[in-house]
């Protein structure tokens, strides 16, 4: 009973420190964010399919508005690519990256992809919007994480 006791204690003291490292160093750190403007003219396909999704209520991402979609030359995309560095010994595992949105905003493209940053590596993660033709590309990226099975998040912005 007594080495029960002792090894319990032992198991205790490893996952408090292995706990302690966790949030010590679980830090991922924004190391550039980028933004790429095409017009929704450009990529009907895409647009129409868009289109579709909001009319029926059934986007696959995140709708803003349920506003029916007017002509395609109104509209453009912004993809944020925001580079990331994961500077702890652990995988951050399901990165994604959500952007706050404006008035104007229509829809932000979902993607279904699990993405993870291994251990101390850098790499890059994607966000797309529909958006007015008329707006800026200014906006608010919130990033999520998880390491060990417990949720992080950073907010960065692009522009200024």
């Amino acid at each position: 009973m007594k080495y029960a006791a002792i090894f319990m204690v032992l198991v205790l003291i490893a996952s408090l420190v292995g706990v302690g490292y966790l949030y010590l160093t679980a830090n991922v750190t924004v190391q550039a964010v980028g933004v790429t403007a095409v017009e929704a003219s450009t990529q009907p396909a895409l647009f129409e399919e868009l289109a579709r999704q909001v009319e029926n209520r059934q986007v696959l991402g995140t709708a803003y508005t349920s506003a029916p979609l007017g002509s395609m030359e109104n509209y453009q995309f912004y993809t944020y690519t925001v580079r990331l560095r994961n500077n702890c010994f652990v995988t951050a595992d399901m990165v994604e990256v959500q952007v706050t949105p404006m008035e104007g905003d229509v829809l932000q493209i979902g993607d279904d992809t699990a993405r993870a940053l291994p251990a101390r590596s850098t790499g890059d993660i994607t966000a797309t919007i529909l958006t007015d033709v008329n707006m800026h590309s200014v906006r608010e990226l919130n990033i999520t994480y998880y390491m060990w099975g417990i949720p992080f998040s950073l907010k960065t912005a692009y522009g200024h």
